[in-house]
């Protein structure tokens, strides 16, 4: 089987594994106060596609662009780790009632975008460019869940 559809089929287990744990339309999570400015909120599940599916591009590149001595076997594992940390976010936010849990995943998740577009961009610019939209929607994210910790606790 082919390298690319392992990692989608592995990327898609963890974009959907994480939504069928647990879902952000919970009553609890629905019944925070939110502020004024998110009008978007709608868009947010797009977003999120949209950055899942860049993410899961930039892995199959960067695994196709490797050499094939050299499996980018850790780089692979960050890439697991990012999936890992951004599918936990709900499980986080809502079985557990931890805003603050979710600040940290989606914190830290952020933070290891970052290492990696800059790691994998001697293998390939185009993966290092497809975590633009991460880098971009991760830290607005990350205030969003603080935000609400400020309105609600």
């Amino acid at each position: 089987m082919k390298a690319r559809w392992i990692i989608t089929a592995v990327s898609a287990a963890l974009f959907f594994g994480g939504s069928l744990l647990t879902s952000l339309r919970d009553p609890w999570f629905q019944g925070l106060r939110r502020p004024d400015w998110l009008t978007f909120e709608f868009l947010i599940p797009f977003i999120w596609i949209f950055i899942w599916i860049c993410t899961t591009m930039s892995a199959i590149l960067v695994w196709e662009r490797s050499s094939k001595r050299f499996r980018p076997w850790l780089l692979m594992g960050m890439y697991a780790a990012i999936a890992i940390l951004t599918s936990a976010y709900s499980p986080i936010v809502v079985e557990f009632r931890s805003l603050i849990g979710g600040m940290i995943v989606g914190g830290l998740a952020t933070v290891l975008v970052y290492i990696l577009a800059f790691l994998v961009k001697p293998i390939s610019q185009t993966a290092s460019w497809l975590f633009l939209p991460y880098a971009l929607w991760g830290p607005i994210g990350t205030y969003l869940t603080w935000v609400l910790i400020q309105l609600n606790f």
